[in-house]
């Protein structure tokens, strides 16, 4: 019986430290489109342009369900919805790529107003990218996740 360290499950060919480091770029994709998206939405004033009385109502609940409900809980099941189900079934279909872009597009009408889909359709290409690129659903989970929760952050911050 061999006492190295490789021998673990998940440590062998260095899978573990591989998974651990596309799930921080994950992250740091997700807070970088969230602030991108806040400086670009900023700088050309849309919400003035397209007044969205559901986002405001989202950022005027409790910090609590915010973080709870539109921070983790949404991101995940969204992901699983869009990323996950939909795209496997598109890709049936569709090229992998068409497959993409029309997911991205339901992902952004799903969100109901103009200013979100705007962000959305963006953010749901790069969502998928983030799967396909690492494979697992893990990635764009964390991603939507520290998107949202950098939004969550960034508005409370700006009060």
């Amino acid at each position: 019986m061999s006492d190295r360290k490789d021998s673990k499950p998940g440590r062998r060919n260095g899978k573990a430290p591989r998974r651990a480091v596309s799930l921080v770029y994950s992250v740091l994709i997700g807070m970088a489109m969230s602030l991108a998206w806040g400086l670009l939405s900023d700088a050309l004033r849309l919400e003035s342009l397209f007044p969205a009385e559901s986002v405001r109502q989202m950022f005027a609940r409790s910090m609590a369900v915010q973080i709870a409900l539109y921070g983790f809980l949404a991101p995940a099941a969204e992901e699983i919805v869009f990323r996950k189900l939909l795209f496997d079934l598109a890709v049936r279909y569709l090229p992998e790529w068409a497959a993409a872009v029309a997911v991205s597009a339901l992902f952004a009408i799903w969100h109901g107003n103009v200013l979100q889909m705007l962000y959305a359709f963006p953010a749901g290409l790069i969502l998928q990218a983030v799967r396909s690129e690492g494979g697992r659903m893990e990635d764009p989970i964390a991603c939507h996740i520290s998107a949202n929760l950098t939004a969550i952050a960034v508005t409370w911050l700006q009060r």
